[in-house]
């Protein structure tokens, strides 16, 4: 059963993937890795993609794998691989009106360097097991 790797692959490509917010900064680090990252779009390219201004005032290049059919601006989470300094864009999710009102760039900076700083963000330790035995106040 040598191929049934492969199968649950295609089925679930992304299932237990844990894609890492980053920032301008810190992209040039996770260099071949898959990432999501916050941009405000600055400039559009006809051949290479668009670029985006990041919450730390970073300018980023998103190359696309086939030319832009569509007009971009505001704010879009986007996902791809680093390359160092620009990113290829496997998908692209534009923010509501709502959400780019509201857009919380501080938090956000701070959430990406969290992740950064950790190597695992689901491994915990074990901590979880220790609040069994805490009972609340009243």
């Amino acid at each position: 059963m040598g191929d049934h790797d492969n199968f649950d692959d295609n089925q679930y490509p992304d299932n237990d993937e844990f894609i890492p917010y980053v920032t301008g900064g810190n992209l040039p680090q996770r260099n071949g890795a898959k990432v999501a990252l916050w941009g405000k779009v600055t400039k559009v390219t006809a051949n290479e993609g668009f670029y985006v201004k990041t919450v730390d005032d970073q300018e980023v290049l998103i190359r696309m794998k086939k030319p832009l059919c569509e007009a971009l601006e505001g704010w879009y989470e986007i996902y791809g691989v680093s390359q160092g300094k620009s990113v290829l864009c496997d998908e692209y999710v534009a923010f509501s009106n709502d959400m780019t009102k509201n857009i919380d760039t501080e938090g956000h900076k701070s959430l990406a360097k969290f992740l950064a700083a950790l190597d695992d963000p689901w491994n915990l330790g074990e901590q979880s097991s220790d609040m069994q035995g805490v009972t609340p106040m009243d």
